[in-house]
């Protein structure tokens, strides 16, 4: 086993999620490909589709929830990473909680299988609970 490539791989995902709770775009997309693919899992909600691009990922999904939540209140706790070597892939589990703009309470657990290559995230599956997506952002 190379503990090297876990290392990496899972760093990758760990710098993403601690620069995502920092609001630091820059890191964020320091450890992301251009030519990501980050899918958001359902169809029930106008934000389960798969963004293609760095720049889509952070202006049409990221950049809505950011108009969404009320500045500041977006907390997210990395509950656990996992990384499988042999498919450079690590999954990630993560308890996020907000306060939106129109008063509600956002409180969600979301799952990534991220695919990481050489440090970088090239896609990413996620999955949540598109429910209380809709519930709160009704949408």
């Amino acid at each position: 086993m190379n503990s090297q490539l876990e290392l990496t791989s899972a760093q990758a995902v760990r710098t993403f999620w601690e620069a995502q709770q920092r609001g630091d775009r820059k890191t964020a997309r320091s450890v992301m490909a251009e030519s990501l693919a980050w899918r958001v899992a359902g169809v029930h909600s106008a934000v389960a589709r798969t963004y293609e691009g760095a720049d889509s990922f952070f202006d049409d999904l990221i950049g809505t929830l950011g108009q969404t939540f009320v500045p500041g209140t977006v907390r997210l706790n990395i509950k656990g990473i996992y990384c499988d070597e042999a498919q450079s892939m690590v999954t990630s589990h993560v308890h996020e909680t907000a306060q939106a703009r129109n008063g509600m309470n956002f409180d969600i657990e979301i799952i990534t299988i991220m695919k990481v290559e050489a440090g970088i995230i090239t896609s990413c599956d996620e999955f949540m609970d598109l429910h209380e997506v809709l519930r709160v952002l009704g949408r």
